[in-house]
């Protein structure tokens, strides 16, 4: 399967902490905010160098979306997006640094992607699952309300 289609999944999720993905299949979800999600679809894409796709505090979702094929094209347009970004990096590091292979330019393509506003496509997002993936709140922050050295 090639990795372009892979880092992207359109999933919908039917109620806290789970979601049915592309496959069909009822699976649980993470985010790293810890906090359930709305339902609706979502697009999931995870970082490069993430090989098993999994609905952890790796994937960050974008959505919700009302519609299926709202999220399909939010899909083709992050896509697109991805290539273009990965074209424009080829060009330039070719010029720039003739060393860096191509696994390097398409890792630095899906950290860039995921910086991308969602918000250009016009949908409200309910959970921005992709802010700081180091923070992981404890119990005694959802508590307190105060961080603790982990």
């Amino acid at each position: 399967m090639d990795a372009d289609y892979d880092i992207f999944e359109i999933v919908a999720v039917i109620r806290d902490f789970w979601l049915v993905d592309s496959e069909s299949y009822q699976r649980r979800y993470r985010t790293n905010h810890g906090q359930a999600l709305t339902p609706g679809y979502y697009v999931v894409n995870w970082p490069e160098h993430i090989r098993a796709r999994r609905f952890t505090d790796h994937a960050a979702f974008h959505g919700p979306f009302k519609l299926r094929r709202e999220a399909q094209a939010a899909l083709e347009w992050m896509h697109n997006e991805r290539e273009h970004f990965l074209t424009r990096s080829a060009e330039v590091s070719s010029f720039a640094a003739p060393n860096a292979n191509r696994l390097k330019v398409k890792k630095a393509g899906s950290q860039k992607l995921r910086l991308v506003n969602p918000q250009k496509l016009g949908k409200p997002f309910a959970a921005k699952n992709c802010i700081n993936r180091d923070y992981h709140p404890s119990a005694e922050y959802r508590k307190t309300g105060k961080m603790t050295a982990q």
